[in-house]
């Protein structure tokens, strides 16, 4: 068997993705999806389905901000080509109540937005960005595949364990667009994920929109990136721990229902879904 050197991509061989994640499903994300369909990007957006048409003040903001809520009918309409994910129903601190009750709030808020979309949530951002040990066990028998967290890693690492995937920044870091360009400008082989994240209340409040807008502008349009949600990357990644390699390592089979892709020795090569691929021949 030849020496060579394989690893996964993503989709159509490219090396990068960028995606982003933004909380409470409040009414300043309109103004937000309207950015991110212009520079064509995807979203997730994390709802607290059991606070629906609440309305509040942000706090701890240079700037008054209202918190208003979607009320429930808008939520299919106002999200749609961009992810939903759970945020907890009543938004409780993970940490500060005890896990049945957690359980409880996590699992209401699946259920109602389920049934609201139609389809299986399986994604999710902590409440405060706050996490146990025994949290993240919790929520992998409550079915969710990822949750994301509020640290900063400032690199652009796929997440060793997707239920604590920590971003790479937040929007008002000021290193954002010094990391942006060392994004754009690293070359390898090897995935790169650029995570932004965020609450769109926080851009009255700092009265600063035009942040996100000038990221965006930087960041989007690359044919070699992937623009996707957070469910996305995480089912994809997830993905090449199903593929099964014949004993010589010259065959490949992927049973999943989606295309992947391996960089093998100096080539980009695709398996498509439910097939057997010979490599490196």
């Amino acid at each position: 068997m030849k020496s060579r050197f394989i690893h996964p991509l993503f989709p159509e061989g490219r090396t990068k993705a960028f995606t982003l994640s933004y909380d409470d499903g409040v009414t300043q994300d309109e103004r937000l999806i309207a950015m991110f369909n212009k520079f064509k990007v995807k979203g997730t957006f994390n709802i607290n389905s059991g606070l629906f048409g609440r309305k509040g003040q942000a706090n701890g903001q240079p700037m008054p901000a209202t918190h208003w809520r979607f009320p429930e009918e808008r939520i299919v309409n106002m999200y749609q080509g961009h992810e939903i994910a759970v945020h907890g129903a009543e938004h409780l601190d993970p940490v500060a109540y005890p896990l049945p009750v957690i359980a409880q709030d996590v699992l209401r808020d699946r259920v109602n937005l389920e049934n609201l979309l139609g389809h299986p949530v399986t994604g999710m951002a902590y409440p405060f960005g706050t996490y146990s040990e025994d949290v993240v066990a919790l929520l992998k028998s409550l079915g969710i595949e990822y949750s994301r967290t509020v640290k900063s890693t400032h690199s652009f690492d796929i997440p060793e364990d997707f239920l604590t995937w920590h971003p790479t920044c937040h929007h008002n870091d000021p290193e954002l667009i010094d990391l942006i360009q060392n994004f754009l400008n690293s070359n390898s082989h090897e995935l790169k994920l650029f995570y932004l994240w965020g609450h769109a209340y926080e851009f009255d409040g700092h009265n600063n929109w035009g942040v996100i807008e000038n990221a965006l502008s930087i960041i989007s349009g690359y044919d070699d990136i992937w623009y996707a949600t957070n469910g996305e990357i995480c089912r994809y990644i997830k993905a090449f721990d199903q593929l099964i390699f014949s004993a010589d390592g010259h065959m490949v089979e992927n049973p999943t229902a989606m295309d992947l892709w391996i960089w093998v020795s100096k080539e980009a090569v695709k398996l498509p879904a439910g097939t057997v691929t010979t490599i490196g021949r």
